[in-house]
């Protein structure tokens, strides 16, 4: 682990950031995402435009999704049994390939919705090898006293991406074209990959090199079992996420409900992020939160409520004020699973327990597109997102009364 003579410093929203090598890995990050979310919010729009269908809209979420779902064990047992730093380099070097090809098939005039399909398929899953091992090598660059703030600092960067990409994506389609959107995507992953290969800390795993094999995926899948307050946590993620992920249907509101075309879509997909800064910030000012696990459940029913607020809003404004609730909460919530799984996994355990958390969450992201996208075909999206809101709230009960520790965990 790298110390820079930091261990015995007072914790400030910056500190991790003065470790050289985890200012690196964090910047490559930031470029990344936000290179995927502009990839992403090109997609969805694209897919809309091309087919109208609300159905359609979801599937594409799905198919975003479910290599994670799939692959998700078997990325993390990789990163625990080989160099991280090399795989992180080398997912971010092949992402290049889907996204130029979006651009060449859309400034062609020939791509189809199923092009969409395939291409985000094949994206996720070379993504899929890249969340395990950057969130296994954090630990490794800092001090254990800064892991919280790195953690935090780390779910920023997906934060400022909902912030910064879907902008960025709005104003490139609405005022210059789709191809120059895909292509900017794919120029910001050259510089992410330049700052991974100059990190000078070691990514290979510690203690003896270990095989690749279905054991070592079950030894995950066991650890998360017999941790209980894990387990909880991602269980309530699980259902929360399930019946209220609305981020596949915004463009629905953009398009009939507020009629503000793409830069208006821009604006929503970005408001969860300010939600979600602002959520962040509160915790790097906060330093910590010894009561983890009645955090995760209050910020559980913020992001209920603020669901049903979205699904009742006649104003854009006012909608925009109610996805910023729903990035707050999720991010406190984010925060947590993340910082409790660290706390509690050895480093041999790290990479299989980070690929457990994006399991879960891209799971409930591909259902939860189906969900919505189905929902929203049938009752429409502003009633889909009321009753999702009423579930979410059940789950929350469910759960809290199932695993009781959850609300009595406290950390430190």
């Amino acid at each position: 682990m790298q110390q820079d003579g930091t261990e015995d410093r007072a914790i400030r929203p910056w500190s991790s950031l003065l470790v050289r090598d985890f200012r690196l890995i964090w910047s490559a990050s930031v470029l990344t995402a936000i290179a995927s979310q502009i990839r992403n919010v090109a997609s969805l729009y694209q897919v809309y435009e091309l087919s109208g269908s609300s159905f359609q809209l979801g599937l594409t979420g799905f198919f975003q999704a479910l290599p994670h779902v799939v692959l998700g064990l078997f990325a993390g047992a990789l990163a625990d049994a080989f160099d991280r730093k090399k795989l992180l380099a080398a997912t971010y070097g092949l992402h290049l390939a889907p996204t130029l090809a979006l651009a060449f098939l859309t400034m062609s005039g020939t791509i189809q919705v199923w092009h969409v399909y395939v291409i985000s398929l094949v994206s996720s899953v070379i993504e899929v090898f890249s969340w395990p091992a950057r969130s296994a090598i954090v630990p490794r660059l800092v001090p254990v006293s800064y892991l919280m703030n790195a953690i935090t600092l780390n779910s920023m960067v997906l934060q400022s991406s909902f912030l910064v990409g879907p902008a960025i994506a709005g104003i490139i389609i609405d005022y210059f074209s789709l191809p120059l959107a895909y292509f900017s995507s794919a120029g910001l992953l050259v510089p992410a990959i330049l700052a991974v290969v100059a990190v000078k800390s070691s990514g290979t795993p510690e203690g003896e090199r270990r095989r690749v094999s279905l054991r070592s995926m079950i030894e995950g899948v066991e650890f998360i079992w017999m941790q209980r307050i894990i387990l909880s946590l991602f269980l309530l993620d699980f259902g929360v996420t399930l019946v209220g992920f609305y981020r596949p249907i915004l463009p629905i509101f953009a398009a009939a409900v507020f009629k503000m075309g793409a830069t208006g879509l821009g604006i929503l997909y970005a408001a969860p992020a300010v939600g979600s800064l602002l959520g962040s910030i509160s915790l790097l000012v906060a330093g910590d939160i010894r009561r983890k696990g009645a955090a995760a459940v209050v910020a559980g029913v913020f992001f209920a409520v603020s669901l049903a607020l979205l699904g009742v809003s006649r104003w854009f404004w006012m909608a925009v004020v109610a996805i910023a609730i729903l990035g707050f909460a999720d991010s406190i919530s984010v925060a947590i699973r993340r910082t409790v799984v660290q706390l509690l996994a050895p480093d041999t355990m790290r990479g299989r327990a980070a690929s457990l958390i994006t399991v879960f969450a891209q799971s409930t992201n591909a259902l939860g597109a189906l969900l919505a996208g189905t929902a929203s075909e049938f009752i429409g999206a502003p009633n889909a997102l009321v009753l999702g809101s009423m579930l979410c709230l059940l789950i929350i009960f469910g759960v809290t009364r199932a695993i009781p520790q959850l609300w009595r965990y406290r950390s430190g």
